[in-house]
């Protein structure tokens, strides 16, 4: 929910489908694979704390899937650990920790723009 009000907030241009597990989220993506009709993601966030099976599972089978293993993926969570951000660095994924306060993470709208400005996804507006 918060994710939502903060890329309606920036402002940003996108449809978002919201997972609320990993074994849902690989579905959707099995489905974006396999069915022309259905939704296909251009970039993903994942958290990592996913019940049933956790972000960076869900990760390594994204990144072994041939349709969707150079999809930009941004890692929103709420832990800091070295050894998180070690492996999210070593999947070639971004990371941006959850603030604990509601106004502080809204401050992820213009990340995320950013992120999909880097990713070639918007327009540079510099």
């Amino acid at each position: 929910m918060f994710l939502r009000e903060a890329i309606q907030t920036e402002k940003l241009p996108l449809d978002v489908h919201i997972a609320s597990d990993g074994e849902l989220a690989l579905a959707f993506i099995a489905r974006a694979e396999k069915d022309p009709n259905a939704p296909s993601p251009h970039a993903l966030v994942l958290d990592l704390n996913l019940p049933k099976i956790d972000g960076f599972e869900v990760l390594r089978r994204i990144r072994a899937n041939d349709k969707f293993r150079n999809i930009p993926v941004l890692i929103v969570t709420s832990s800091d650990s070295p050894l998180d951000r070690g492996k999210a660095s070593e999947l070639g994924v971004r990371y941006f920790r959850k603030p604990v306060t509601y106004g502080e993470f809204l401050k992820i709208g213009p990340f995320i723009r950013q992120f999909l400005t880097d990713s070639g996804l918007l327009p540079n507006e510099g």
